[in-house]
């Protein structure tokens, strides 16, 4: 079983760059609103046009990443489906692949940007991210708990 401590992490991981907006708007934080904002500069381009405002403050990352986040949180309050290892890599690699089509047609002006399209592609791939990281951790603290109660452990996930 995974510890709870651990998906209350990736859970407030992932909802802190969507209530940072709210924080700010409705609470005198100056500098240090600025600086928890400011964590975010280098995980993200954050483009004005593409980012979305909430309460009137822009959110510290673009509309894809915070789907990543917001699919971080979701897959780490739900942890299903329990699949393979190999599946995952899989999944994930659709998630990269949706976002790289995203972009792609958005660069080459194929499409305006679209922030439905930003959040739903970084929302699969943070979900499939988050889902596929706790599962492997709970495997790997069964086979420990396994072997530490004499049982035979079991092989790792491939």
């Amino acid at each position: 079983m995974l510890p709870r401590a651990l998906r209350v992490t990736f859970v407030m991981m992932g909802v802190f760059p969507w209530a940072l907006p709210f924080l700010r708007a409705w609470l005198p934080l100056g500098v240090f609103g600025e600086a928890l904002d400011g964590a975010f500069v280098t995980m993200c381009h954050r483009i004005p046009a593409r980012t979305l405002v909430l309460a009137g403050v822009a959110m510290p990352i673009c509309s894809r990443c915070a789907g990543i986040f917001a699919g971080l949180a979701v897959g780490a309050l739900v942890v299903r489906p329990v699949l393979s290892a190999r599946t995952w890599r899989w999944v994930i690699t659709a998630g990269v692949a949706a976002m790289s089509i995203d972009v792609l047609t958005q660069d080459l002006g194929i499409h305006p940007v679209w922030h439905a399209t930003r959040l739903a592609s970084g929302a699969f791939f943070g979900y499939a991210v988050a889902v596929a990281c706790l599962t492997a951790l709970r495997r790997e603290a069964e086979a420990a708990q396994q072997a530490a109660s004499g049982g035979v452990p079991a092989p790792p996930a491939s």
